[in-house]
């Protein structure tokens, strides 16, 4: 990739034309597993570790890195307040 041709955070977007012309086919980003902290924390470890290996901007990490915490926050405040509601229920059963 020539200076001219770097794009930040050194990826060739999906949707660039090849040079002859002709659209390049999409391919579907691999889903990542954000189903829980444990792997919330293991996706931040990953783009640490891009980030450290110079294949990831630091720019684009930090963004990455904020937007997964914005997402761990969502996650915690989503099982606390399940695990308050369990208690609540708990303590003050219905009364029918």
């Amino acid at each position: 990739m020539t200076e001219a041709e770097y794009i930040p955070g050194g990826k060739i977007p999906p949707e660039c034309e090849a040079a002859s012309g002709n659209v390049l086919t999409l391919t579907p980003l691999p889903k990542i597993d954000l189903r829980d902290a444990h792997a919330i924390r293991r996706e931040l470890g990953s783009v640490y570790r891009d980030m450290r290996a110079g294949r990831l901007a630091s720019q684009d990490g930090t963004r990455l890195a904020y937007v997964l915490d914005m997402i761990r926050k969502a996650y915690e405040t989503a099982v606390l307040a399940d695990r308050l509601e369990l208690l609540e229920r708990t303590i003050n059963p219905r009364k029918d």
